[in-house]
């Protein structure tokens, strides 16, 4: 036993779309950014020294401004908003708990003079 084959004619197969092509004109820049590796150790360690020396620099601004907690908040936001406060997040969350205990402890001291009296 057989089973009929169907057949298509030409007619019933949809033709495929042609598209337009888009010619752009070349950009200028060509792909050296897509592809960039540093050409030179030398220089991509002497990056790397100058990050880590930005960094201890961000860290010893940060232990400076912790004089003054409006100055040390001041500049925390100023790191966050670089987006670099990752670097320092321990610096960071060190920073806002001292201020937060020194807040603390001060109005803790202060309720207990008063019921002192």
């Amino acid at each position: 036993m057989s089973t009929p084959v169907s057949v298509c004619s030409l007619a019933q197969i949809p033709k495929p779309q042609i598209r337009p092509v888009a010619n752009f004109q070349p950009n200028i820049w060509g792909n050296q950014f897509m592809t960039y590796t540093p050409k030179d150790k030398v220089i991509h360690v002497c990056k790397e020294e100058q990050v880590e020396d930005l960094k201890k620099e961000v860290r010893r601004k940060l232990m400076a401004a912790a004089a003054s907690p409006s100055q040390l908040l001041n500049f925390i936001d100023a790191v966050q908003r670089l987006g670099v406060a990752y670097h320092f997040e321990g610096e960071i969350e060190e920073s806002l708990q001292q201020i937060y205990d020194s807040t603390f402890h001060d109005e803790m001291d202060g309720d207990l003079d008063i019921q002192q009296f």
